[in-house]
């Protein structure tokens, strides 16, 4: 797939939506998605537990990310007055989920499951909205890579861009190059699910 260029449409729509908010998660690729279509974002990095304890991947994503809201709206950091959101991403693939590698050789057998197959990457979201309360916000995208030489690999994870991604990979950066076609919302790939965040909550 080619390079996604930015700031795209999707991203200035959720900022006229969402000028001003506060993001529950210490990720820079989701506070870079956000601020590049002009959002103004306060950041507040929740100390949430993050077991994988629902009866489905998409419920274990839901549950892991509502904590993290959770931790939010309970802090002393707390500004009633302003949406926040959280989120948490896997992917999934073989019934498995994947999150963040542990290390380079973590990174490594991530990219190599991966390579030459369609994964599902989960991406969901709690908002909370002043006038509406929380808000669950799941989306799903399908992924399909290209098959991927070792030496490829092995150059890719050299870049240390799979420090802090789901399947160890960023699709902003040059991670774009590993995937071969992408069904769905680029942003769930990402990381926060604008589009699906827009169609329910505007």
């Amino acid at each position: 797939m080619q390079r996604i260029t930015e700031p795209d449409q999707i991203q200035l729509d959720f900022s006229r939506a969402f000028p001003s908010l506060v993001l529950a998660s210490s990720s820079p690729n989701r506070r870079a998605l956000l601020e590049t279509g002009g959002a103004e974002v306060t950041t507040f990095t929740p100390d949430a537990d993050e077991t994988r304890d629902g009866k489905t991947p998409l419920e274990t994503v839901l549950r892991i990310a509502e904590r993290k809201l959770d931790a939010y709206l309970s802090s002393s950091s707390f500004n009633p007055a302003l949406p926040a959101i959280s989120c948490d991403t896997m992917v999934l693939i073989g019934g498995r989920l994947l999150g963040k590698p542990k290390d380079e050789e973590d990174a490594y057998s991530m990219l190599k499951e991966l390579s030459g197959k369609r994964q599902s990457v989960i991406s969901a979201a709690f908002l909370y909205l002043p006038e509406r309360g929380k808000i669950a916000v799941p989306d799903e995208a399908g992924v399909i890579f290209r098959k991927l030489p070792e030496s490829e690999i092995r150059e890719y994870v050299s870049t240390n861009e799979w420090q802090g991604a789901a399947g160890g990979y960023r699709l902003q950066k040059t991670g774009y190059k590993l995937v071969e076609s992408i069904d769905g919302d680029w942003t769930t790939v990402v990381g926060l699910p604008l589009k699906k965040i827009l169609s329910l909550c505007t």
